[in-house]
C-alpha cells in the first residue's frame, strides 16, 4: 500500500489556518480514492505535549530553553506514536502546527540554530509532503482575535505577531529544500480554500493520480 500524504499547516495565530485544515479534511474526504484523512496538531497529546499547552495557557511555568526542547520532545512522540503508523496505512496526515511554528515561536529565547539542532530526529524521521502558510497580516490577525476575546494588549500582541513572521521567512529561507505553498489569507473561508486546492492540486500537485477521484 501506498504512504499517505503529510500535510501541514502554519501561520500566525488568527490567520484562519484551522478552518483551512478542516476545509482541507472535508475536500479530501470526498475526493480521495480509497484513502482516509487522519487530522491532528501541535502540541499533541504525548506528555511533553501536555506540558507545552499548559505552558502556553500559563498554567505551567517552564523555562524558555526548557519549552524549547519539549516541543521538539513533544514532536518525536507524536511522530512515532501517531503521525507515521497513519501514513503507513495509506491515510492522509494533515497537521495543525510543525516544527516551523517551533522555530518561529520559540525563536525569540533560543537561537534558530539550536532550535534545528534540538529537531534532529524529527528532520530525520519525516518532514511534511508539503507545508501550507496562511499568509495574513499581524494587524488583521491581531483584529480577528480582538473580535473573539473580551480584552487584548494590541501593541504587545502586534509585534510579537511582526516578530514570529520574521522568524516564519527566515526559518523558510534556511529550509528552502521544502515544498512550501503561501497562500494568500485574504478574502472569505470559501475564496481562499478554492485557491489552497488550486495550487495544491494544480500547481504543486502532491497527489498521485489514483490519490483523487
Amino acid at each position: 500500500m501506498k504512504k499517505g500524504k503529510f500535510i501541514v499547516f502554519e501561520g500566525l495565530d488568527g490567520c484562519g489556518k484551522t478552518t483551512q485544515l478542516e476545509k482541507l479534511r472535508s475536500r479530501l474526504a470526498k475526493t480521495c480514492n480509497k484513502k482516509k484523512c487522519f487530522t491532528t496538531r501541535e502540541p499533541s497529546d504525548s506528555v511533553p505535549g501536555l506540558i507545552c499547552r499548559g505552558a502556553s495557557k500559563e498554567t505551567i511555568f517552564v523555562k524558555p530553553e526548557t519549552l524549547a526542547l519539549l516541543f521538539a520532545a513533544d514532536r518525536n512522540e507524536h511522530i512515532v506514536g501517531e503521525i507515521i503508523p497513519q501514513l503507513d496505512k495509506g491515510n492522509h496526515v494533515i497537521c495543525d502546527r510543525y516544527y516551523f511554528s517551533n522555530f518561529a515561536y520559540q525563536s525569540d529565547h533560543t537561537d534558530m540554530e539550536r532550535l534545528f539542532q534540538y529537531n534532529a530526529v524529527p528532520f530525520d524521521l519525516l518532514r511534511p509532503d508539503i507545508t501550507i502558510f496562511i499568509d495574513v497580516p499581524p494587524e488583521e490577525c491581531e483584529r480577528r482575535r480582538a473580535a473573539e476575546r473580551a480584552s487584548e494588549e494590541k501593541f504587545e500582541n502586534i509585534e510579537k505577531a511582526q516578530n514570529v513572521l520574521v522568524q516564519y521567512k527566515k526559518a523558510f529561507e534556511l529550509l528552502s529544500d521544502e515544498k512550501i505553498l503561501i497562500v494568500s489569507g485574504k478574502g472569505s473561508p470559501d475564496e481562499i480554500f478554492e485557491q489552497l486546492w488550486l495550487q495544491l492540486t494544480r500547481e504543486e500537485n502532491i497527489f498521485e493520480r489514483d490519490d483523487l477521484v
